[in-house]
């Protein structure tokens, strides 16, 4: 496996204990490269933190070889197009199977490990519509729902994609280990955290990130009010992805997420024709959301630690010309000289970009010539 001297760089910062991706990610704003970054550690590095050694990221590599696995880096080519503006987005993701599976449109489909038997065959089913429509079906290869939609999609004859909480070459559960063999044949399966790393429970949040992040949508279909589907929805809600949810008997404790979703603003759908019918071409671009509703979950319990400049604001994080056109739109149409005045663009720009979000359906131009969000 190739990799470059920054990607090299790259890895030896975020393998580096107490640097999350958002501490990371400020680090490459502030030193342009990760090379630099290294070059000037005695700035940032605190005494407790010591950078990641070569030999260890030599292993890392040695093993990831043996395994014939890959990795994608932010900032590259290959790198998922659906992760990359988020401030948290992974540094790194290693994977085994088909890459280019990340940049197809997909689906998140989550729930709970001890689902009923009509709830698993309600994700089989409705995952293998799907992928007969062509959307890849994504989630996080754990018993209950996650395993039924992995096998719903194989079995529609699409790809899937398994966003597993350690190291790639963890079979967890160990029940899964055959599923796990055609996921990697017909899509891939992915991790955040290196090589040699076993799932814990603290890993199962940051990997619900992931999962959200991927995807043009979750859906929730059974899942407890506490479940930790309800973190994959709340990524969701913040990444600005839509949310699905499979409503039941509010007798029936699984139940309690999705109903719970649905009184705060989820999207009730039935079927996987529900979910084709509302799904864009493209997510929209991410803008940073203010908080108009309780969290789904204590701040603690759903954000990853990232300890470096974890008390510094994320709003300075450089934003893409679209991203900050797309956030001047809102329910209540403006005009182009307003959108103009605000983004600092040229005519021809503003004009371009709104026209590829209109295209794209984030944007709707009204008969008076105004804009607003689609």
């Amino acid at each position: 496996m190739d990799i470059t001297a920054e990607n090299l760089a790259k890895l030896t910062l975020i393998r580096t204990s107490g640097l999350g991706p958002i501490s990371v990610r400020r680090l490459l704003l502030r030193y342009a490269t990760a090379q630099n970054a290294i070059l000037c550690a005695t700035e940032w590095l605190k005494p407790t933190m010591v950078l990641a050694t070569t030999a260890s990221l030599e292993t890392e590599l040695t093993n990831l070889n043996k395994a014939g696995a890959w990795q994608v880096f932010w900032g590259g080519a290959d790198y998922p197009a659906s992760l990359k503006d988020f401030p948290d987005a992974p540094m790194v993701l290693t994977g085994l199977g088909d890459k280019k599976v990340l940049q197809q449109r997909q689906v998140a489909m989550v729930g709970n490990r001890a689902a009923s038997a009509a709830g698993l065959t309600w994700a089989k089913n409705t995952a293998h519509n799907l992928a007969q429509a062509g959307v890849v079906v994504t989630s996080g290869l754990a018993r209950g729902v996650d395993t039924a939609a992995h096998l719903g999609a194989l079995q529609g004859g699409g790809p899937t994609v398994a966003v597993v909480a350690g190291g790639i070459e963890h079979i967890y559960p160990p029940e899964n280990a055959g599923l796990r063999a055609q996921i990697i044949a017909n899509g891939c399966v992915v991790a955040e955290q290196p090589y040699g790393m076993a799932p814990t429970a603290n890993l199962f949040p940051q990997r619900n990130r992931i999962i959200a992040g991927l995807s043009l949508g979750v859906v929730v279909t059974e899942a407890t009010r506490h479940s930790g589907s309800l973190i994959t929805a709340e990524y969701a809600l913040n990444y600005g992805r839509e949310v699905w949810a499979v409503p039941g008997s509010p007798t029936e404790e699984r139940s309690g997420g999705p109903n719970w979703l649905l009184k705060n603003g989820a999207t009730l759908i039935e079927n996987a024709a529900d979910i084709l019918n509302q799904l864009p071409q493209t997510a929209a671009p991410y803008v940073q959301r203010f908080r108009a509703q309780p969290n789904l979950f204590p701040e603690e319990q759903s954000r990853q630690p990232d300890d470096l400049l974890a008390t510094e604001e994320l709003d300075d994080m450089v934003q893409p010309a679209r991203t900050r056109l797309y956030a001047l739109l809102g329910s209540t149409p403006t005009t182009f000289d307003i959108l103009l005045r605000q983004t600092g663009l040229s005519e021809a720009e503003t004009n371009a970009l709104l026209t590829e979000l209109e295209i794209e359906g984030h944007a709707t131009r009204e008969a008076d010539g105004r804009w607003r969000r689609g």
